[in-house]
């Protein structure tokens, strides 16, 4: 079985990642993808001189997987700044880590300084797999609603009250010590640095059923095209999102940080002047906005909440690009067990975010653990 070619379904990030894995170990490998482009959800267009991802996201740049495979050097990588931004009535407060911006925790509008204290203790404190995040937030006040659940609704893309304590922990250590930012060409720049080192891709071919294929198999798809390809009975709920790219005026703002409304008055979760921190998301002279909501909004009601938060009219801005992602993030909800094997049935294996975590680092780390479980069977 060892001269067999292994293919793996899907060139997302998990794919990319058991791919990588497996040419790593001397095994001729195979990436079908049914899509024009790898990637999957971590890719970007251009629209009118405008690069936009399918869904604000920031790459950081600490995650082990990233660094283990060594490829942030391979793109133009631009760190955001430590902080958020606080929309309250007509101010917007900044609240930032206090290495950066070591005065912004003493204003409280954005929660007392006890509260802020305790949310460090919070990070060093063991989490129950049986409560949420919400469960083990929600005792610090205003911190938690003004500040942390907008900000964590918009890294979750669903209620921190859906979101596992032990899960979402993670997932805010990794926010905390990490360096999130993005490639000045767009988040795709990732996905294709990493594809590049694959020898065999074929793009623009979808797999019906396992019995086309001979040999080994990863599948490494989303997960609903998983289910049918592997007849499986149940999957994890998946949060939905949506991003509203605007072109805005240049004086609307010039900071680089993400907003937040801290009173939510709106569907919209967070939202960032995306050119201000990548210059080159935009033709010059123009500011490209990028906003998300997580439950069905209206694109007057979006213009209404981002009028409230950006404290100007919105009437006039153009809408370069809508993306709605109905399979935007797994949602690892309390006391959901974890997976131990990426093993299905011989010769098949299956990787995803949802197997591991909701983030790009869960993806990568998926893809590799499954190729890893392969080639341990191979051996055995």
């Amino acid at each position: 079985m060892l001269d067999k070619e292994v293919t793996v379904i899907g060139a997302g990030l998990a794919g990319i990642s058991a791919a990588l894995t497996l040419q790593g170990a001397g095994r001729s490998v195979r990436v079908i993808e049914s899509s024009d482009r790898v990637g999957g959800r971590v890719a970007s267009d251009v629209i009118d001189g405008f690069t936009l991802d399918r869904g604000f996201q920031l790459i950081n740049s600490q995650y082990p997987e990233l660094k283990r495979l060594k490829v942030m050097d391979e793109v133009d990588f631009i760190a955001a700044p430590r902080a958020v931004e606080v929309s309250l009535d007509q101010d917007r407060i900044v609240l930032g880590d206090p290495r950066t911006h070591p005065l912004s925790a003493l204003s409280s509008k954005t929660g007392s300084l006890s509260s802020k204290v305790n949310f460090l203790r919070y990070l060093y404190s063991h989490s129950n797999s049986a409560l949420s995040v919400e469960d083990e937030l929600q005792k610090l006040g205003d911190l938690y609603q003004r500040v942390l659940r907008p900000f964590l609704t918009g890294v979750f893309l669903t209620s921190p009250a859906h979101v596992s304590a032990v899960n979402g922990k993670e997932i805010i250590r990794s926010f905390i010590s990490g360096k999130p930012g993005i490639p000045a060409q767009g988040v795709g720049a990732l996905a294709t640095a990493l594809a590049k080192r694959i020898t065999n891709i074929e793009l623009g071919r979808n797999i019906n059923s396992l019995s086309e294929l001979a040999g080994p198999v990863i599948v490494a798809t989303d997960v609903t095209t998983a289910a049918q390809l592997l007849d499986m009975t149940s999957v994890p709920k998946l949060a939905a999102s949506t991003t509203w790219y605007h072109e805005v005026p240049t004086e609307l703002t010039s900071s680089k940080c993400m907003v937040i409304d801290g009173q939510k008055r709106g569907p919209v979760v967070n939202s960032i002047a995306i050119s201000n921190l990548a210059p080159t998301y935009a033709p010059a002279g123009k500011v490209l906005l990028s906003s998300t909501t997580v439950d069905f909004a209206s694109e007057s009601e979006v213009r209404r909440h981002l009028a409230l938060i950006w404290g100007a009219q919105s009437s006039e801005w153009s809408l370069i690009a809508k993306y709605e992602i109905p399979k935007s993030l797994p949602i690892f909800a309390p006391g959901a067990q974890g997976v131990t094997s990426a093993k299905v049935a011989t010769n098949i294996y299956v990787a995803g975010d949802y197997r591991s975590a909701p983030s790009q680092n869960g993806a990568l780390l998926s893809g590799r653990l499954a190729a890893e479980e392969l080639l341990f069977d191979e051996r055995s």
